[in-house]
């Protein structure tokens, strides 16, 4: 008898492990699911917050390059009119400016997102290179005075 009650225990002891084990593992997988959704949803923020940084970046660079191409523009203009000594000097610049301000354009459209990390480091690149295109052409504007 004794047997009978041992043997009976040891199955409910084991009946009971299983069922607990069963729900831990479905917990696991509730806690998985949601985990899931959660990156999910982070995924899409960061795509959405992504997207609205690209458009005000490229935006903000696409005016800088246009405000560029007027300013050359307008310099090519005034070098037809200027003396041969004057042209000489800062035709070349010129063209050096409005060949960087064309890769720059090209640069932003071919531009395709790689992460975060990758993203960071064009922006700053780029506005960088913006940057020393303005300032070449201030200085010319600057010299012809």
């Amino acid at each position: 008898m004794k047997k009978k009650y041992f043997i009976t225990a040891i199955i409910l002891l084991f009946t009971g492990s299983l069922f607990n084990g069963c729900n831990n593992n479905r917990e696991k997988v509730e806690e998985a699911k949601d985990n899931v959704v959660e990156a999910k949803e982070e995924l899409k923020d960061a795509q959405a917050q992504f997207e609205n940084d690209w458009q005000q970046f490229k935006s903000d660079v696409e005016l800088k390059i246009s405000n560029n191409e007027k300013r050359i523009a307008e310099f090519k203009a005034e070098i037809k009119t200027a003396s041969g000594k004057f042209r000489a000097k800062y035709e070349k610049e010129v063209v050096v400016l409005e060949q960087k301000n064309i890769e720059l354009r090209k640069k932003l459209n071919e531009y395709k997102y790689d992460g975060n990390d990758n993203w960071q480091a064009f922006k700053n690149d780029f506005n960088r290179e913006v940057d020393i295109v303005i300032v070449g052409l201030n200085d010319i504007f600057s010299k012809k005075d």
